[in-house]
């Protein structure tokens, strides 16, 4: 194996995602609920409805103004 794709490969290994458990998720998708770029990605992947949402404290219509990204 090469210099290049041994640094390529060690790097990727040190890179690790944070763990994330649902709650903290559902935190962090209210209180970036005005940047929508963000929370978009966040609710796609963990599945969020409007509901839990909503019971989580965001305002109605800044889950309204989401659209179809919640169920």
């Amino acid at each position: 194996m090469g210099k290049s794709k041994r640094r390529i490969l060690n790097m990727g290994l040190n890179d690790k995602f944070p763990y994330m458990t649902r709650e903290m998720a559902l935190d962090s998708v209210v209180r970036n609920i005005t940047h929508k770029s963000e929370v978009i990605d966040t609710i796609t992947l963990f599945g969020f409805s409007a509901e839990e949402i909503l019971e989580a404290g965001a305002a109605y219509e800044d889950v309204l103004a989401l659209g179809g990204m919640v169920k």
